[in-house]
């Protein structure tokens, strides 16, 4: 493969990975493509033409290659480093073998879609809180750098005596601090924040962020719901393309980010090998509802797994925008509660030196 390195003043760097969005309007348009009779080849060499020199542009160039050089289109996918998940080359790959490539891909482009969707609703609700947070932080460096400084002309030179003052005298004595040391001490929190950003860009700290937060009222039900939301569907998907059962449940258990349902889904493995009922580990974890228990069990009765699973997942997938509309409804009201106390706390520390102060000179 051809090395996509570029070097700007001596130091390598990395060819840009494609993101999520873009991953996901590749598999819409292939999808669009291949449903309209365009040659996969051809396809292909329409969307490279349209990446240009983009993220995708190295990837596209190395599938239209190995097919090609007679690969099948799951197999120059998986070729391409780690850009596409397994589920989705192994969705791709029996979709070829069934002749069914323009009905997985669109359903693969819906279910990534879906997804994004969903994120795209939280941080489009995220953008108010966000704005009260900032215009919070503003206020209180407002009063804090600006008003605090002036209260020292009126306080006395020594310390009262009730010890009213003393709060107060700290914060001038921290605001001056910022004022002579600002621009240092700016560097680590800077330094920390970028590295948090960093740090959260790797999946395992968010499956550590996830798990931390799992105990957590609201926030924890809310996550539980969504990976239960993504695994079912993941696993419907899988069940309708055709795969054996046993497949199915270790491709999801390799797609599930929490190790807590991928743990259930390698019991259910081991009972399906032992000749047990594979909703028996469902049953067992309080972590799978038993309506899922329930609607596989009918589905494996009726041949209709993957049916079963498909509505088990509209469901989970309704329950979690109702979770989150409902967490976004509270956040609202609870930051402004807590920005009301902490501008609230300081004014009050300054109103109360200002009242000593008075009385100190009545």
């Amino acid at each position: 493969m051809t090395d996509t390195r570029r070097f700007e003043l001596g130091f390598p760097r990395r060819a840009a990975v494609p993101t999520e969005a873009e991953i996901t309007l590749f598999t819409q348009e292939l999808a669009w493509m291949v449903r309209s009779g365009v040659p996969l080849g051809r396809a292909i060499d329409i969307l490279l033409a349209e990446a240009q020199s983009g993220p995708l542009a190295a990837p596209l160039r190395g599938i239209r290659a190995e097919l090609r050089a007679g690969s099948s289109l799951a197999e120059a996918m998986s070729r391409q480093g780690r850009i596409f998940p397994e589920t989705y080359l192994r969705l791709v790959s029996l979709a070829e073998s069934a002749g069914t490539l323009p009905m997985v891909l669109s359903r693969l482009y819906e279910g990534r879609a879906r997804a994004a969707r969903l994120r795209q609703k939280v941080g489009a609700a995220l953008i108010y809180p966000a704005f009260l947070v900032i215009v919070a932080i503003a206020a209180v460096a407002l009063i804090a750098l600006a008003v605090l400084p002036q209260l020292r002309a009126i306080l006395p030179d020594q310390p009262m005596a009730d010890g009213s003052d003393r709060a107060m005298r700290r914060l001038i004595a921290l605001s001056d601090w910022v004022f002579a040391h600002g621009p240092i001490a700016a560097l680590p929190v800077l330094g920390a924040g970028f590295a948090c950003a960093a740090l959260l860009r790797r999946p395992s700290v968010r499956v550590a962020l996830a798990e931390f937060l799992r105990p957590v009222p609201v926030i924890g039900p809310l996550l539980a719901l969504s990976r239960l939301a993504d695994l079912t569907r993941t696993l419907a998907m899988l069940a309708e393309a055709g795969l054996p059962v046993d497949e199915c449940l270790r491709l999801a258990r390799h797609a599930t980010p929490s190790p807590r349902l991928g743990a259930t889904l390698e019991k259910m493995e081991a009972a399906l090998r032992a000749g047990q009922d594979i909703t028996g580990p469902l049953r067992a974890d309080p972590a799978f509802p038993g309506l899922l228990s329930s609607l596989m069990k009918v589905g494996q009765e009726t041949g209709n797994l993957g049916q079963s699973l498909s509505q088990a997942a509209a469901i989970f997938e309704e329950k979690t925008t109702t979770a989150l509309d409902r967490a976004l409804t509270l956040l609202e009201p609870a930051l402004i509660l807590f920005i009301s106390v902490a501008v609230g706390s300081l004014i009050y520390l300054v109103i109360g030196a200002l009242m000593s102060v008075n009385d100190l000179f009545l």
